[in-house]
């Protein structure tokens, strides 16, 4: 079961909060976790980001890094 989280907002937050979540169609509570989520993001440090702790996967697939410009951005190396 999840936590409930209340708070008060300013009237004409609110308002916009209201016109965003009707136009996205989504509820305010859909719309409130959201925003909770992104902010947690937000307020993680990169290190403790489960993705920068992936290990790499050897798949066989050899590449050559000095060419990486030419195949992403259509131009060569320097």
């Amino acid at each position: 079961m999840g936590k409930v989280v209340q708070t008060e907002d300013d009237p004409s937050e609110y308002e916009v909060l209201e016109k965003i979540v009707k136009k996205r169609r989504m509820t305010i509570k859909d719309a409130v976790r959201e925003a909770v989520t992104s902010w947690i993001g937000l307020q993680t440090p990169l290190e403790e980001d489960p993705l920068f702790k992936v290990k790499p996967v050897a798949t066989g697939v050899k590449t050559e890094s000095s060419r990486l410009d030419e195949a992403l951005y259509g131009r060569r190396g320097k």
